[in-house]
């Protein structure tokens, strides 16, 4: 289709900084229904009440297509308790 953005395959990171890796392990990814993620780059982080990490992931929709998009996704950090910041959730491709 003319004028469509084709996404390459992408890798997984081979060394996500420990931080980002904890952070990302702890979303209950499984649990998210109608797309599986994968980071494909830490893009960094912001000190509010917490920390908040950010990513760009590769989002693979489970429609009959299998859709892929980039997303931005952030991830908070407060008093050891990660939460998926659904506001800060971004398709970007």
């Amino acid at each position: 289709m003319v004028g469509q953005i084709k996404l390459e395959q992408f890798k997984r990171l081979e060394a996500m900084p420990q931080d980002y890796q904890s952070a990302w392990d702890s979303v209950e990814w499984d649990k998210l229904t109608g797309a599986k993620y994968k980071a494909v780059l830490c893009a960094g982080e912001q000190l509010v009440h917490g920390m908040k990490r950010f990513y760009i992931a590769e989002q693979t929709l489970s429609d009959a297509n299998a859709t892929r998009h980039l997303v931005r996704i952030a991830i908070l950090e407060v008093d050891g308790e990660y939460l998926l910041s659904t506001k800060d959730f971004m398709v970007i491709l």
